[in-house]
């Protein structure tokens, strides 16, 4: 657990020092969340400061196309961490098999990006939908937008690998989230931490 915790420490810290030196943008698709900047050390403190969970709080089956290839999938959402100026998803990614395979696709991203970006939380019956921070360098405004999300890995087991997404802060009393990965069903009534 420390190991994950350690690796997804280390993921968002590197997206965060990025977002250091950047100006926010919406992401790429229809979201109600206003656009903010956060700073490297807010992001790494969030990190170090949260205590991620190994335990699922809801499921979905479903599966990735790979290579033109279904591959059967777990998703285990182990917390929606809701914090002062941002919410926290952590998740996991595993294959029903429980054979390492390949699982890198552009299911829950926009290409080119193999990220996560399209990973959703929906409030109030779709009234808010979030969706995690994206970012352009602001001394290169042509380079495409990066993501405060995990990075789809090449490979996944039965173990599973823990991915994370930064997103906008819940509205004030949340205490239940849809989650939405695209071609899997939601995943609805997932308890909010705080």
């Amino acid at each position: 657990m420390r190991g994950s915790r350690i690796l997804a420490a280390a993921a968002l810290v590197v997206g965060g020092a990025l977002l250091a030196g950047c100006t926010g943008t919406p992401a790429p698709v229809h979201s109600t969340a206003a656009t903010r900047t956060l700073r490297a050390a807010d992001v790494a403190k969030k990190i170090a400061d949260t205590e991620l969970s190994t335990a699922s709080i809801a499921q979905a089956d479903g599966a990735l196309s790979v290579n033109g290839a279904p591959v059967k999938v777990r998703i285990d959402v182990e917390s929606v961490r809701s914090l002062a100026d941002s919410t926290l998803l952590t998740w996991r990614l595993s294959t029903v098999s429980g054979a390492q395979e390949k699982v890198s696709t552009f299911q829950f991203a926009v290409a080119p990006h193999l990220d996560t970006r399209n990973v959703a939380l929906v409030v109030d019956g779709g009234a808010t939908t979030l969706r995690p921070y994206t970012f352009r360098y602001q001394n290169d405004p042509s380079q495409p937008t990066s993501c405060l999300c995990a990075t789809i890995p090449s490979a996944s087991d039965g173990t599973g690998l823990q991915l994370n997404a930064l997103m906008p802060a819940l509205p004030a009393g949340t205490k239940t989230v849809d989650v939405s990965f695209p071609g899997f069903d939601v995943m609805k009534g997932v308890p909010v931490t705080r």
